[in-house]
């Protein structure tokens, strides 16, 4: 049954065009469900924590328990660099705020107690001594300076006009210029740097922010960032801690172009990108880090155990053994931050769990060191996923006519589990970061929307074949026509078929002696046990013809075997009829009489479809085999045998008990037609009296044939003194016809 094609199709483009709209007039609902499925990939596969090139040093809640409250005084991170820097630290980041001078130091301390009246007396002698040598911004500063050491530069809004000072020489930005990064990469007003006296001791000064999405959860990190109205670019705190410690990191921990990079020359952080609309990559000391198209890396987190693994208490630095300092921190990035309950930064990450800011920046050194960072072509990807997902659109409506809406919806799951599982494992093989949301969403909509206008037609076509066909097809069969109308060719087709005709014998004169009740009642019976039959074995019927009944295996749908199921169902109907002749007899109220049938039945190749006028049509049967059918069932009469096939079906069941009667010349027809009586199935053909039978009942049609009257009757004379198997009739005729060509 031929669907129309052009709806669905149609449906199909619409719904893709609202997909793509979607995508493009609402990206942050797209983007968030996006964001969301490549957290649950780094849930799944968090990225495997190796040996750590940085170590986290925490201001923890023992580090407080044992120092006192917070902030502590400037000598005490003195000591803290101090030490680090005796043990080998490669560069030692500071991820505090030292923007305000130690108000502990002494020489401030008049100046904080002056408004306290109680201390007038202790503040003027302290006024009146020499506090200058204990300065402790002084000797943090002294210990900066001795060290490979970063500090934290912090960004805020501000307002015009706010002091903003430049980088620091040896941490300024190379590749593209702040213009052309203008409207690109993270802008603000102002930063907040730390004390002059620190910039000045201090190797590297690092841009310290995460990007937080709009569900509060660090996905990104930006590497880079204007400020001071745009003028200025400021890298990030891991870009400096890894440009510091390039000299002293370990070389097993750093790549090998990390490692040549750095012995040739000092390094500089290198933007790459297109001026003015996106920046693809960023690189450092033969390190090429691929980030978003604003600048930002996307952060490849660990598992929340690697933290446990990398942090180390202040109280184990400042009280612990040198030599296991040493072993901990030696050629290794050192970054000192809080992690005590009311300092701490805390972040949620992808993974659903919580961690101070300063292990995000941990977790960023780590990947890039490691090359595990995760990549995405931001301002390509896109285009490339929908592109591809609109050919495959397109390519799927193409074959729609081909698709049940099952299948349809089977393919749409396939490749929508194709897209999401592709995708996953782009993600755990290269880090590559392909979003299968906005295709999937192209996918889904598009065939929703063509499966649904389908789905309907196909509702419309199985209550179609319900009413054709329901009562004239096996419920296989027309479970097969349902569950794939285009099965069903109503608009024509040639093919195989194996016909049937029957007809009952000497139904007019039958007819004459009942009354019209009794005619309706006979005829009833006798059609709903041969329709029966005819569906039991996955046939169709035709039609009914006064008395005789038309029907055809192998259409609408194909059936295997269809010569033998004919074959199957015509014995079937032969012993139905002896039931029912039985039956009658028993009731004498109904009066009806015990009847006789004949079978005709050919395979050959005939034309099927829809055929009548345009307000009525029927699924039938048309062609040259047709009419040779209904001549070959004719012959019942003139042979007396019951079921008479031609050779053409007889050759496709050699296996069925069969006799040949000879050959005849259809009307309308030139050649001859060799016929058979089929007498019974393959059970029957084994036994050895039908052998018997059979070989005696070729020979004599042979005999016939050859004009051997006296040789056929003497044949045909020992048939009738054996089992005749249902052909007595037949046997007197070919009888007949011998003493005929004696005479």
């Amino acid at each position: 049954m031929k669907r129309g094609i052009f709806g669905p199709r149609l449906a199909g483009i619409v719904g893709a065009a609202i997909a793509v709209a979607v995508i493009f007039y609402e990206p942050a609902l797209i983007d968030s469900a996006r964001d969301r499925l490549f957290d649950q990939y780094q849930r799944l596969s968090p990225r495997a924590y190796e040996t750590a090139p940085v170590r986290v040093v925490e201001i923890d809640d023992a580090a407080l328990e044992r120092y006192g409250q917070w902030p502590w005084p400037r000598h005490r991170f003195a000591s803290i660099v101090e030490r680090l820097d005796e043990a080998g630290a490669a560069a030692i980041v500071l991820d505090i705020i030292l923007a305000e001078p130690d108000r502990t130091s002494p020489a401030n301390v008049p100046a904080n107690w002056l408004e306290a009246p109680v201390l007038a007396p202790v503040v003027s002698e302290l006024s009146t001594s020499d506090l200058s040598g204990v300065d402790h911004d002084a000797r943090l500063a002294a210990a900066l300076a001795g060290a490979p050491s970063v500090l934290h530069l912090t960004a805020r809004a501000g307002k015009a006009g706010d002091a903003c000072p430049a980088p620091l020489d040896a941490a300024k930005v190379g590749g593209m210029s702040a213009a052309e990064l203008a409207r690109i990469a993270p802008s603000f007003r102002s930063v907040v740097p730390s004390l002059p006296q620190f910039r000045a001791a201090a190797s590297g000064e690092g841009f310290a922010r995460t990007g937080l999405s709009n569900d509060a959860v660090v996905r990104s990190a930006p590497l880079i960032a204007l400020a001071c109205e745009g003028r200025e670019i400021y890298p990030g705190l891991a870009l400096e801690a890894l440009r510091v410690a390039a000299p002293k990191l370990d070389p097993t921990l750093r790549p090998r172009a990390f490692q040549t990079a750095t012995s040739n020359r000092p390094c500089r952080t290198h933007v790459k990108g297109v001026a003015g609309q996106s920046v693809s990559e960023i690189s450092l000391c033969g390190l090429h880090i691929p980030t978003t198209e604003d600048g930002e890396v996307w952060v490849y987190y660990a598992a929340p155990e690697a933290m446990a693994q990398r942090r180390i208490s202040v109280v184990d630095i400042l009280e612990g053994d040198s030599a296991a300092i040493e072993g901990a921190v030696r050629g290794r990035i050192v970054m000192i931050g809080a992690s005590a309950e009311g300092l701490r930064d805390v972040m949620v990450t992808p993974l659903g769990d919580e961690r101070p800011g300063v292990h995000i920046h941990a977790e960023i050194i780590e990947q890039i060191l490691s090359g595990r960072t995760l990549f995405r072509a931001w301002d390509l990807m896109r285009p490339i996923e929908l592109a591809l997902a609109g050919f495959v659109v397109l390519l799927l409506l193409l074959f729609l006519p081909r698709l049940t809406a099952a299948t349809g919806f089977a393919v749409w799951l396939l490749l929508i589990a194709a897209l999401f599982g592709g995708a996953y494992a782009t993600f755990t093989t290269s880090q590559l970061l392909i979003d299968p949301v906005a295709p999937g969403l192209v996918l889904t909509l598009s065939f929703l929307s063509a499966f649904v206008v389908l789905f309907q037609q196909e509702q419309v076509a199985r209550r179609f074949i319900r009413g054709a066909f329901g009562k004239f097809l096996s419920p296989l069969i027309l479970e097969r026509l349902e569950r794939d109308p285009g099965l069903l060719k109503l608009e024509g087709e040639t093919r195989e078929i194996t016909a049937f005709f029957s007809d009952i014998r000497g139904f007019t004169t039958i007819s004459q002696r009942l009354s019209a009740i009794q005619v309706t009642s006979l005829l009833n019976q006798y059609f709903t046990e041969m329709t029966r039959i005819v569906t039991e074995h996955n046939g169709l019927v035709d039609k009914y013809m006064g008395d005789g009944l038309a029907a055809m295996w192998n259409a609408p749908v194909d059936v295997k075997n269809h010569p033998a199921q004919a074959a199957r169902a015509s014995l079937s109907m032969l012993k139905a009829v002896d039931k029912l002749n039985a039956v009658w007899r028993a009731d004498d109220k109904m009066g009806l009489p015990e009847i006789r049938i004949g079978i005709g039945l050919h395979t050959d190749e005939a034309q099927v479809g829809n055929f009548g006028s345009e307000d009525h049509l029927e699924y039938s049967m048309l062609g040259d085999m047709v009419n040779l059918t209904s001549r070959i069932e004719a012959l019942n009469k003139e042979y007396g045998a019951p079921i008479i096939i031609s050779a053409a079906m007889q050759s496709r069941i050699p296996d069925f008990a069969a006799v040949p009667l000879g050959r005849f010349v259809a009307s309308g027809r030139s050649e001859t037609t060799e016929i058979f009586a089929l007498v019974g199935d393959e059970v029957l053909a084994r036994r050895p009296a039908f052998h018997i039978f059979a070989e005696t009942f070729a020979a004599g049609v042979a005999a016939l044939e050859a004009g051997d009257g006296d040789a056929a009757r003497r044949y045909f004379s020992a048939l009738k003194r054996s089992e005749t198997f249902g052909l007595g009739l037949t046997i007197d005729v070919f009888l007949s016809k011998a003493e005929n060509l004696v005479q």
